[in-house]
């Protein structure tokens, strides 16, 4: 199978006049291939990058996780393979996210997923919030 992306990747820069596009259940099964999944559980690879915008590739390891944090500008997260729990600070129980489920948060939320199995999502980080 030939890769999906190439080591160093640059993420694409959004400009006026970007249109891409990204194969990214390829993406995401290379992503899971790699030493950093194995040695730390978790990969994740920058498709896109402008002001208003930001868009990750992401993979989890069954029951990794990325603890509690927040984010700059309001975030959109969209399971592609796998199964995660989506928690947020004011959410009392998680959202338990499969292949196409979507969760969104608002800018500085603390929020933290769980993969309930090997995972990959696709997180897009909106503009920072005033």
């Amino acid at each position: 199978m030939s890769q999906a992306y190439e080591r160093p990747f640059r993420p694409t820069e959004i400009t006026d006049s970007t249109a891409t596009s990204f194969s990214l259940l390829s993406m995401a099964h290379q992503l899971m291939t790699e030493d950093a999944f194995e040695k730390t559980g978790r990969n994740a690879l920058t498709l896109a990058r402008g002001n208003d915008l930001t868009v990750v590739l992401m993979a989890l390891k069954d029951q990794a996780m990325l603890h509690e944090h927040t984010a700059p500008g309001p975030i959109t997260v969209t399971v592609l393979s796998g199964h995660v729990e989506f928690s947020t600070a004011t959410e009392s129980e998680p959202l338990r996210l499969r292949i196409g489920d979507a969760a969104v948060c608002a800018a500085h939320l603390p929020h933290w997923v769980k993969a309930l199995e090997d995972s990959a999502f696709l997180l897009m980080i909106g503009g920072r919030a005033e």
